[in-house]
């Protein structure tokens, strides 16, 4: 069976992705008949006569690698020169470990001689890259000094270091390297797979009506590191992965904690399919582990953003080392994207040098350890949810349509990029009143800022001056201390109890009269003069309907319920019962504070 494993100084971790063989070393590469026509010696021959090199050779015989120095292979080898402790301390590893990490974190197949001006990179043994470079005669494999060069032997070249060259972890293999870690290290294990690989395996007899392999090829990937995108074990890649200790993922685990409540039994209301307009029909969550639930997406929440391309575009100025710098006047350089798509505003504040404990260097990128993940709340676990004035899950008593806002020059309105489109939903008689119904999905048990993006009436008829709305917004959803669904009515703030507007009558015999009429501290109206956001209110879920499946609250928008009083005077001609709305609008609180703030 081929498979093939990284080890780690402090255990062993898998490597992600390889495919791997039964023989030791790959069967092309034979040594030609013209290689090396000045050489007399093998690689070991010349390795063992070289008496700087003697503490490298007890090594490569204490693992029995002499070996391969002396087979009918061609290799590079780059030589280190070790002290009597270097060489003691190496020896007291494992010999799996030993191999892996040093021995054939010295070779690489072929010839790779030193001349010339050279910027080549070597892919060496143990599947590491690194560089091979210089000029003017000095030369450095993976930053360190080449002493004596292109010594050539019957099947290869050595060049003798100036030392060890280090042995770099890639982001995947660094994640059971570094202490402390123990909390993002079970979390990636847990996805740590393996598969047989048809397709490079070679296939044996049927036995019992089943394939088996003379030869199989096992690939070790993780689903986790696939998940986010982020291809961790890639030796052609290049990574910024920050890593938290167990500290900052504990302390951000209990933070996320709060918004992953879940109560057993929620209930919602079927609006969907309910054809009255005060009487539903009460869903209820089937039981599910809310406990493994929670655990596991406060988890992948963590996880999600951690990992960095230095091969995104918009990412090579911040992760290439140019200092942080600026587009233009007022528009810094100030967003990166996570390999999960996740757009981060002041990259700087992410990688706060005082939150930095330890920043490794990597064979494709480098591991940045944090004692605190300084990521925005909004911008991570806690994020604004948006819902479209398109979809709503029930209309009553209304014709609906949806129209797209036009500038005077005909072109369609864009706000943060997207075409204002809204929902139309006109009476079917001169007194209905209609009610428009949405789903509010994957809420958290968390605090939000209520909003409400209004259309004015539809401009270019002149036969018609846009009137105001005159609304009311009931948010319904699950309270467990009642055990049943409840109803919370949204206030407006601008007005209090017992509050008056004043209409004009348009009854003939009440022309040009004022009529005052009481109004309910729960109703809106909007400004007809621009696309409105009216504020409704701050309320708190008690519970979380992340992950339960098809149960949501929901929030119903009708005329005032005080328009009959209205239309029993006549004075329906002052408000618009047709409701147009955009989207609703659920903010944090704690986005909501920081949008406030900046706008000071």
């Amino acid at each position: 069976m081929k498979i093939q494993k990284y080890i780690g100084f402090t255990m062993m971790a898998v490597a992600l992705h390889t495919a791997t063989s039964c023989s030791d070393w790959k069967d092309w590469n034979d040594v030609q008949s013209d290689s090396n026509m000045a050489a007399t010696q093998t690689l070991w021959e010349n390795i063992a006569e070289k008496p700087e090199l003697a503490n490298f050779k007890q090594i490569l015989e204490h693992t029995g690698m002499q070996e391969l120095f002396s087979a009918n292979k061609y290799y590079t080898v780059w030589a280190p020169t070790l002290t009597s402790a270097q060489r003691d301390s190496i020896l007291n590893l494992d010999s799996a470990v030993i191999v892996d990490q040093f021995i054939n974190n010295h070779i690489a197949e072929y010839n790779h001689q030193a001349t010339g001006i050279l910027a080549e990179r070597i892919h060496t043994l143990n599947e590491k890259s690194y560089n091979f470079s210089g000029e003017n005669g000095i030369y450095q494999f993976n930053d360190v000094n080449i002493v004596e060069k292109n010594i050539p032997s019957t099947n290869g070249t050595i060049h003798i270091l100036q030392g060890k060259s280090p042995f770099l972890p890639n982001a995947y293999q660094n994640i059971w390297m570094v202490s402390n870690m123990d909390s993002i290290a079970n979390y990636f294990k847990k996805y740590e797979l393996t598969r047989l690989d048809e397709s490079k395996s070679v296939a044996g007899p049927m036995v019992n009506g089943k394939q088996t392999y003379i030869d199989s090829v096992m690939i070790t990937y993780n689903s986790m590191s696939n998940a986010i995108n982020a291809k961790l074990d890639s030796e052609d890649s290049l990574y910024t992965f920050i890593m938290p200790n167990d500290e900052a993922y504990n302390k951000l685990y209990k933070k996320i904690a709060s918004l992953y409540t879940y109560v057993d039994g929620t209930k919602a209301q079927d609006v969907a399919n309910s054809t009255s307009a005060t009487s539903y029909t009460l869903l209820t969550a089937p039981s599910i582990d809310m406990s493994y639930l929670k655990d596991s997406l406060i988890r992948r929440q963590i996880v999600n953003h951690l990992v960095y391309s230095h091969n995104d575009k918009y990412n090579a100025k911040f992760f290439d080392g140019i200092p942080y710098t600026y587009k233009g006047v007022g528009e810094p350089e100030d967003t990166i994207y996570s390999t999960y798509r996740g757009k981060f505003s002041e990259p700087d504040k992410i990688l706060d040098p005082a939150h930095i404990t330890e920043t490794i260097k990597l064979s494709n990128g480098r591991a940045v350890v944090v004692d605190s993940l300084m990521f925005k709340p909004w911008e991570t676990f806690n994020v604004q949810r948006t819902v479209s004035g398109l979809n709503p899950c029930r209309v009553l008593r209304a014709n609906t349509s949806y129209i797209v806002l036009y500038n005077l020059d005909g072109s369609p309105l864009y706000i943060d990029g997207d075409i204002v489109t809204y929902l139309r939903a006109e009476p079917q008689s001169s007194s209905g009143k209609p009610e428009v119904d949405y789903y509010l999905r994957n809420v958290l048990s968390g605090t939000y800022r209520f909003y409400a993006v209004v259309a004015p009436g539809e401009a270019g008829d002149s036969t018609t001056t846009p009137k105001p709305n005159w609304l009311n917004f009931t948010l319904n959803y699950y309270n467990p201390q009642k055990g049943n669904v409840a109803d919370y009515e949204f206030k407006n703030s601008n007005f209090v109890s017992g509050s008056e507007i004043i209409t004009y009558s348009e009854r003939e015999s009440d022309k040009g009269k004022e009529v005052r009429t009481a109004i309910k501290d729960v109703d809106f109206f909007n400004d007809v003069n621009k696309i409105d956001t009216l504020y409704l209110g701050e309320f708190t879920f008690p519970c979380c309907y992340v992950g339960i499946g098809d149960y949501s609250p929901n929030i119903k928008i009708k005329s005032s319920d005080s328009f009959s009083t209205l239309s029993s005077r006549g004075h329906t001609a002052a408000f618009d019962r047709t409701i147009r709305i955009a989207s609703i609008i659920l903010r944090p609180v704690e986005y909501d504070d920081y949008l406030k703030k900046d706008e000071e």
